[in-house]
C-alpha cells in the first residue's frame, strides 16, 4: 500500500534561490526535517553564512535532528544567465550529484504608476522575476535531461497578482512578471513531462513579514484596504505555505501534478 504522506527527500539535493527570505526561511526548516541536503542561493554571502548557521541551531535544537543535513551556500544574482550556470555547475561539484529539487523564491516588487513606471527600473524587474526564474529552470533541468536523471520536482514563487489586479498600489511590472512566471510553468510542464521532470507554482497572497511591515507603517490604510479584500481578513505568516512547497517537491506525495498553480492568499482571488 503507497504511503500517501511521504514527503521524505533523503540522500537528495534542493536547491532555494532567495534562501535569506522570509518564506525560504520558514521551508528550509521543513526541508531539513524530510533529510534533504540545501543549496541556498541569495545575493549576500554574509547573509548566507548567517543563515546556515541559523538553520543548523535550529535543526539541533527545535527540530532534534541527529544529523543535520548537508548545507552550502552560493552567492547568485538570478538575472545573470551565465551567473546563475556557473553556479549550478559548482553545486555539482560540491555536492557530488544534481539537485532534484528547486524552489525559486528570488524577486521583489516595487510600486509605480504603469503610466510613469521608469524603462530601467521595469527591465530590472522583469530580468529578475521572470526571466531569472527561467535561467534557474534552465540551469537547474538541463543536466538532469542531458544525464537522464529521473524524479525531479521544481516549485516557482508566483503571486496572486498574476492572477488579479491589486488595490490600491500600482505595481504593473511585478504583475507582468509574475503572470508571465505562472504561464512559464505550465510551459516547462508540458515541454519536460517526457523528461519525468516536474515543476508547479505557488502564488501566496499578502505575507507578513518587514516588508510589508514597511508598507502599513508608511500608509496605515493601505492595510485596511488589503484586509477589506481578504474573505479571512488577515495577511498570511510564511510558515503557512511550507506545507504546500513541501508536498509539491516531495515525488511520492504529488508524483501527478505538474503545471498546476496552486492559489494561497486568504480567498482574495474569491471576490
Amino acid at each position: 500500500m503507497a504511503n500517501f504522506t511521504d514527503f521524505r527527500l533523503d540522500g537528495e539535493v534542493t536547491v532555494v534561490t532567495g534562501a535569506c527570505g522570509g518564506l525560504s526561511g520558514a521551508v528550509i526548516p521543513g526541508l531539513l526535517a524530510y533529510g534533504s541536503d540545501i543549496a541556498l542561493l541569495d545575493m549576500d554571502e554574509k547573509n548566507i553564512q548567517q543563515s546556515i548557521e541559523d538553520f543548523k541551531k535550529q535543526a539541533k535544537e527545535k527540530l532534534k535532528l541527529e544529523k543535520v543535513p548537508e548545507m552550502k551556500g552560493y552567492v547568485c544574482d538570478v538575472s545573470d544567465a551565465a551567473n546563475v550556470n556557473q553556479v549550478f555547475e559548482k553545486i555539482h561539484a560540491e555536492f557530488g550529484k544534481y539537485p532534484l529539487h528547486l524552489l525559486n523564491t528570488a524577486g521583489y516588487c516595487e510600486n509605480f504608476p504603469a503610466e510613469k513606471y521608469p524603462a530601467k527600473n521595469a527591465a530590472r524587474l522583469i530580468s529578475v522575476n521572470l526571466l531569472g526564474s527561467l535561467y534557474v529552470a534552465q540551469a537547474w533541468a538541463r543536466p538532469l535531461i542531458e544525464n537522464k536523471v529521473q524524479g525531479a520536482s521544481a516549485v516557482m514563487i508566483g503571486s496572486m497578482s498574476g492572477n488579479i489586479v491589486n488595490d490600491p498600489q500600482p505595481q504593473i511590472c511585478y504583475n507582468m512578471s509574475k503572470a508571465g512566471v505562472i504561464h512559464m510553468v505550465k510551459t516547462l510542464a508540458a515541454e519536460w513531462s517526457k523528461y519525468n521532470i516536474r515543476i508547479n507554482t505557488l502564488s501566496p497572497g499578502y505575507i507578513s513579514g518587514p516588508l510589508t511591515a514597511k508598507v502599513i507603517q508608511a500608509d496605515p490604510k493601505m492595510y485596511d484596504r488589503w484586509m477589506s479584500m481578504v474573505p479571512m481578513h488577515r495577511m498570511a505568516e510564511p510558515q503557512e505555505f511550507a506545507g504546500t512547497i513541501l508536498y509539491l517537491l516531495s515525488n511520492q506525495a504529488s508524483s501527478y501534478t505538474t503545471g498546476a498553480n496552486i492559489i494561497a492568499d486568504g480567498g482574495y482571488a474569491c471576490w
